[in-house]
This record gives C-alpha cells, sequence and structure tokens, in this order.
C-alpha cells in the first residue's frame, strides 16, 4: 500500500543523507589542502569502542595595515583607517549524528555575530526526515535539531529546490514528494523502522563509521558530475559569502557550518586567499559506535555532558 511513496521519499532521504560531508573528492588534486582527517575523524577508545570526532576549528584574521588609496595624493586627503575583520570559526559537521552532538554545536553557534549555513530542507520536509533517521536508525538529523536563528543566520548554499534541479528533479516533482512526506506520518514506527528500502537509503552508525574509516561515503553512490557539483559548487558559494562576511563591519566573530567534506577546500581558501591563520582546534563526539558503553564511561561523554572529575580520558586510536 505504501510501497511508491516509501520508494519516493527513500529518494528525498538518499539526497539529503548522501551530502554529509564525507568524501575523499575534498582533497583530490590539491596538495595545499588538509586531510579530511583534520577536520573529522574516527578514533577508537578503550571502553567505548569507535567514536567519530568532528571539529571545531578557529582562524584569526590577518592585519589589515591602513593606506592611502590615491598614492601621493592620499596624503591630502588622511590616510585610510585600519579595518578591523572578525574571528572565522569552521563547524565540520556530520548531518547524522547524536542529538547531543547538535546540541553542543548549537551551543556554540550562538556565540557567533554571523553564522554562514549549509541548507538542511525547509519545512515538513525537514521534520518529517528527522522523524524519519530518529526512527529508522536511532540518530538524530541536523535540518531538525539546529534550526537557523534568523537575526544571525545566513545562507552561504543553494536554495533546496536549486539543488534538487541540479539533480534532475523539477519544482513539480519537489512538491509532490513533499505531500508524500506530510502523508507518511500514518505509518507505525516499525513499519518505519523494518522498511528495507529505508535501511539501505539511511545510514547507521556502523555504516557512517566505516565510511570514514575506510574514506568513503554518502557521495560516492553519485559519480563524475553529481559528486563534483556537490562538492566544488558549492564550496563556491560559501567562499564568496566568507569572503563578504570577513569585511562586514561591526562582525567579531563568524562561524561557517558545512559538511565535513567541504573543509578541506574552503579552510585552503580562508588561509591562502584571504590570509587567515589557524589558530585552535577543539573536538566534538558526533557518532558513537556503541552509544550505550559511551554513556556508561566519563571516558567519553556525550559533548553536553563533562567528564566527571579524577577519571583521565583513554588513549585514543586514530585510523
Amino acid at each position: 500500500m505504501h510501497a511508491r511513496p516509501i520508494r519516493t521519499l527513500g529518494l528525498a532521504i538518499a539526497l539529503i543523507a548522501a551530502i554529509t560531508g564525507t568524501t575523499s573528492l575534498a582533497t583530490a588534486g590539491d596538495a595545499q589542502e588538509k586531510p579530511l582527517t583534520d577536520f573529522i575523524r574516527v578514533v577508537k577508545r578503550p571502553g567505548v569502542g569507535e567514536v567519530v570526532e568532528a571539529s571545531i576549528r578557529v582562524y584569526s584574521a590577518p592585519e589589515t595595515k591602513p593606506m592611502n588609496p590615491m598614492g601621493g595624493l592620499g596624503g591630502m586627503m588622511g590616510r585610510g583607517k585600519k579595518i578591523e575583520r572578525p574571528e572565522i570559526v569552521l563547524v565540520s559537521m556530520v548531518h547524522l549524528g547524536e542529538a547531543e552532538f547538535f546540541k553542543a554545536v548549537a551551543a556554540e553557534l550562538k556565540k557567533g555575530d554571523l553564522v554562514l549555513y549549509e541548507e538542511q530542507g525547509d519545512g515538513e520536509m525537514s521534520a518529517m526526515s528527522g522523524k524519519l533517521v530518529s526512527q529508522v536508525t536511532g540518530l538524530a538529523f541536523q535540518g531538525t535539531d539546529i534550526k537557523p536563528d534568523p537575526k544571525t543566520w545566513r545562507s552561504a548554499d543553494l536554495s533546496q529546490e536549486s539543488l534538487f534541479r541540479a539533480m534532475g528533479m523539477d519544482p513539480e516533482q519537489l512538491k509532490q514528494m513533499s505531500k508524500m512526506m506530510k502523508g507518511m506520518g500514518g505509518i507505525s514506527p516499525e513499519q518505519l523502522k523494518n522498511n528495507p528500502m529505508l535501511k539501505q537509503m539511511l545510514p547507521s552508525r556502523e555504516q557512517i563509521i566505516g565510511q570514514l574509516r575506510m574514506g568513503n561515503s554518502g557521495l560516492d553512490q553519485m559519480q563524475g558530475d553529481m559528486a563534483k557539483f556537490i562538492l566544488y559548487q558549492r564550496n563556491a558559494i560559501v567562499m564568496s559569502e566568507m569572503t563578504k562576511a570577513s569585511y562586514e563591519a561591526g562582525k567579531k566573530r563568524v562561524y561557517v557550518i558545512y559538511g565535513a567534506a567541504h573543509m578541506p577546500g574552503v579552510e585552503a581558501y580562508l588561509t591562502d586567499i584571504l590570509g587567515y591563520k589557524h589558530e585552535t582546534t577543539s573536538w566534538n563526539d558526533a557518532v558513537y559506535a556503541d552509544p550505550k558503553a559511551a554513556a556508561k564511561t566519563a571516558e567519553a561523554p556525550t559533548p553536553a555532558k563533562p567528564a566527571k572529575p579524577g577519571k583521565k580520558p583513554g588513549k585514543r586510536v586514530i585510523y
């Protein structure tokens, strides 16, 4: 009875889940880009197992010296003023992860004067995506758990309509898909959880960790020009928005929140072209292979719950 809606919905979820930001394309052919493991990595902890860690990297602005815009005549008009440029923070994301991970990131983003973000869907489609992700995988969905603040957030991405058009879907198909997603509310959680197509489309914790460990990603199913478009075309947009933000008056801290696969290219542009300097890196636990084991040990707390005093962290093995 629900076979056709499930199939179409599976396509919608696949398109969302595929842009997880963990593709090896990010470092292909560019020696200046740092490896993906500088931005997202898999570690192994005693008593906990494998954990995906996602980075938050802080960059300081270069000094902008005053100059005479008119050469010798500039002395008659006075020198220009020194421009105070903002600190820029790159927040690497997986779009399917632990709920506490998204809570920690959301709290961090509140510290910014401006947040440049990657689109994660909107309206009922995003809400239903989060519901499906939770019921099928036990994970949370970024588009549901981190909500943009219209006062400080600015899209640095293609619109959802433009992205789906690039994937060969016209607006009418999107309308039909949205209607079908709304109609999924009547299907029981058990039916959703046991649906083989949804299981195939939505990666489990083990699959996400396995893909990262082996250097593969959800984007691997999209070959050639499609994968390049998703990565490089969207990078161009966020680089443009980042450039404008780096000169905006009154901004002291600008966050860029994007899938981790985009970050090697974005970071190379930030440092090599805009002249920013990397200062610090911190890590948040994004996905646990065994969340129950992680919850029982102080060695692997969720980001929102600090480790208990007196316990030293276990040794981490990075793949």
